[in-house]
């Protein structure tokens, strides 16, 4: 009874406050959240996993050893992934992040990167940021990917020393000196001989990716893979 009456309480308030789509400003379907069906079949997906995209693995090739680099969207200003990322991390909606690594985990499931992964490790916060936002943004990606994967998630496996300065109008090396030792495991052993996905929501310059992915080969891991909710071109 209770759960019909809070369904009659939720139709009631979404004919005043209707849930509407990131993307396209409709009103979303009973049971959808944040994308309508439509907008879903229209994310601009790099489709990486299958076909190789170099531009990716450029930003990090010969710098550090890693065996996948996998990118869910291409990422474009005023573009729908311009707003889910804004929704995602100013907006208070970690679940948006849970819901992207769902999907993109069913992909990579269904192309066989199943076995490929034993955990999924978020980039961390630095402590000053995570009390201020409230969460990470890449916990919950985190956290959609590995439960499509079946993979185990590790989202205190690493740890921010400090909180690093913009890289903006960086070249390389000024952003390497500043994300150098950036982080570290947590505890001995939590990632060795392990198969690890490290994930971030965007990737940029990837020196932030290039600290966090030393800090992880620190901790002698089986492997280590990278996942992103989007790339900037």
């Amino acid at each position: 009874m209770a759960s019909q009456q809070d369904s009659l309480l939720n139709d009631f308030v979404s004919l005043f406050f209707p849930n509407t789509c990131v993307g396209c400003d409709e009103a979303l379907p009973r049971g959808v959240r944040f994308v309508c069906p439509s907008c879903q079949l229209e994310l601009p997906k790099t489709g990486n996993h299958k076909i190789e995209v170099p531009e990716f693995e450029q930003k990090l090739r010969n710098l550090i050893e890693f065996k996948h680099v996998l990118v869910y969207m291409h990422f474009h200003k005023q573009g729908i992934v311009q707003k889910l990322m804004h929704e995602l991390k100013y907006n208070h909606k970690p679940e948006i992040g849970e819901l992207l690594g769902r999907w993109y985990g069913a992909e990579l499931a269904d192309a066989g990167y199943q076995e490929e992964f034993d955990c999924v490790v978020p980039v961390p916060l630095h402590k000053s940021k995570l009390r201020k936002r409230g969460y990470n943004q890449s916990e919950g990606f985190a956290k959609g990917l590995a439960e499509a994967l079946s993979a185990e998630c590790l989202p205190d496996a690493l740890i921010r020393n400090r909180a690093n300065q913009t890289q903006t109008r960086k070249n390389r090396l000024e952003r390497w000196e500043n994300v150098e030792r950036l982080f570290e495991p947590k505890e001995k052993g939590v990632l060795s001989a392990r198969k690890v996905l490290l994930v971030d929501d965007v990737l940029t310059t990837g020196s932030t990716l290039l600290s966090c992915g030393e800090a992880v080969l620190r901790a002698k891991p089986a492997s280590l893979s990278f996942g992103l909710i989007a790339a900037a071109r």
